[in-house]
């Protein structure tokens, strides 16, 4: 008896700032990145404006239908739309409709039937992991039909995962040393956009983990409140990538200032901004290592190594491995696994993103191994490198 493949393998990460995505049709075709912008809101379907044109890709202009009726717009879309997102769902109810939108935004760049299936592996913040049964129910619920931009579909998973952020990062280390893993002491640390989460493992064995909202959110709204910054949702969307890309390049702190002074005040506010942000920085990283060493306790001193990673981590990269390195610790940011990811693109990729990405992409290797053993298929049928 042979096991079917699925048509598309892909995984998901639904993160505050924009869902991250590698997928790739099975039997064909390269890797592919998608990325999808975090916002989500509930319409009625009279609200949906048909503005004549074509053209575009469908994770920008997102929409899906439920079974029960209720339409939501997503990304791109629900930017441009207005409204609020809706009140009542749990985070995992807004990461199984993203991962919906997804799914039909890659059915249709791959020009997929109605009927398909897939593979899945989606990754959540380990406060939200604690829910992934009633994620994984919610989201096996609504494929079996749905809308996308007009479209019904039905597809069938073949295998679909729930993984704590830091799982692909962790997976990697193991595959690349097996031995040294399960010899030693390894913490996985994980800061994004709204949760950091920390994985401890024992000679390779895993630890009860943490989770805590205390991400690149948080330093951004001290930050505007030290700088007195009244923005409308617009801005308040670009004020989080000024803010981490002004750390290179300080002349973005003159377009933060233009969203609420005038011309002749510019001077003034950018002298603001400066000095909230680093209060807020250095507060924000005195509350991140309270929490650390609180959550950790004594087994601080026990680890022989740290996997760091997030887009949090890279602007906070400096004090981190100031941080640990009072516990003899030296971090490892995960470099094989982004070299890796530019291997398997066949487009560039900025150097923050790919770290960014890493964990994700690390767990695209692990579901593709799995799939791989469903019938034998060698690694090279798909196009990346696969660690057994």
């Amino acid at each position: 008896m042979t096991t079917s493949l699925p048509d598309v393998i892909l995984t998901i990460d639904t993160g505050t700032s924009q869902s991250k995505v590698f997928w790739k049709c099975w039997s064909q075709g390269n890797v592919e990145l998608l990325l999808m912008g975090s916002e989500l809101l509930e319409i009625s379907p009279h609200d949906l404006i048909d503005t004549g044109l074509a053209g575009g890709r469908p994770e920008n202009d997102a929409f899906i239908e439920l079974a029960n009726g209720k339409v939501y717009v997503l990304g791109m879309k629900a930017q441009q739309m207005r409204g609020k997102p809706p009140t009542g769902l749990s985070k995992y109810e807004f990461a199984a409709y993203k991962a919906l939108a997804i799914i039909g935004a890659i059915a249709e760049t791959a020009n997929l039937p109605e009927r398909f299936t897939i593979a899945l592996a989606a990754l959540l913040p380990y406060k939200e992991y604690q829910d992934r049964k009633a994620f994984h129910e919610l989201l096996s619920q609504n494929l079996v039909s749905f809308n996308f931009r007009g479209r019904r579909y039905s597809i069938s998973p073949l295998v679909l995962d729930v993984k704590p952020e830091g799982a692909g990062l962790a997976q990697s280390r193991r595959n690349d040393a097996p031995q040294s893993f399960n010899h030693r002491n390894i913490l996985v640390t994980m800061i994004g956009q709204r949760d950091a989460s920390l994985l401890p493992f024992k000679q390779g064995t895993p630890q009860l983990g943490h989770g805590t909202r205390l991400g690149f959110e948080q330093l951004i709204e001290e930050i505007a409140n030290r700088a007195s910054l009244n923005l409308d949702t617009k801005d308040w969307g670009r004020l989080t990538e000024y803010i981490f890309q002004a750390q290179q390049n300080p002349i973005l702190l003159e377009r933060i200032a233009r969203m609420v002074v005038t011309e002749a005040e510019i001077g003034r506010k950018v002298e603001q901004l400066q000095d909230a942000i680093a209060q807020s920085c250095s507060r924000y990283s005195r509350d991140l290592f309270d929490w650390i060493k609180s959550s950790l306790g004594q087994d601080l001193y026990e680890f022989d190594e740290v996997i760091i990673s997030g887009g949090t981590s890279l602007y906070l990269k400096a004090q981190l491995e100031d941080f640990f390195a009072q516990y003899a610790l030296e971090p490892s940011w995960a470099m094989n696994l982004q070299d890796q990811i530019y291997r398997s693109l066949t487009t560039p990729i900025d150097p923050v993103l790919a770290c960014r990405v890493s964990d994700a992409f690390g767990v695209f290797k692990l579901l593709g191994g799995k799939v791989s053993r469903l019938e034998g298929v060698t690694n090279a049928s798909w196009g990346i490198t696969i660690s057994r």
